[in-house]
């Protein structure tokens, strides 16, 4: 690959980082900062401040609506692909991603797909 490739490459790379991590501060907001941290999403500066907080997320979780169930599950699942599998399976819907999408609005809708073209993969420690 020539120097300008991976030059290129880099910098979509960073682009690609850059807009997750816009789309995924408009979902924490969405959700509630207190579902996500250590940090808020005014202060937060890459995804790894915003991850997903079990805790929260598990004692919340039956509380919302079925929409907002599925956008959380959709949501946790790019950070961990096993828990947001496991909250799927707790939501009575099509367990597909069209089913996880089904009964959320346009602007939730978006977020998901601006997530979904930029996910590069998230490293994590559950």
């Amino acid at each position: 690959m020539s120097k300008d490739n991976v030059l290129n490459v880099l910098e979509q790379s960073e682009e690609k980082n850059e807009r997750f991590f816009q789309a995924w501060k408009r979902g924490v907001d969405f959700l509630g900062e207190h579902l996500f941290g250590p940090k808020t999403t005014g202060a937060a500066l890459s995804k790894e401040d915003l991850t997903p907080l079990k805790g929260p997320i598990q004692i919340e979780f039956e509380q919302e609506s079925c929409g907002e169930e599925q956008f959380l599950a959709a949501m946790v699942s790019f950070y961990d692909p096993a828990w947001g599998e496991e909250l799927a399976l707790l939501i009575d819907c099509d367990k597909s991603l069209a089913g996880l999408t089904y009964n959320l609005d346009h602007e939730r809708i978006e977020i998901l797909c601006e997530l979904l073209r930029n996910y590069q993969g998230w490293q994590t420690t559950p």
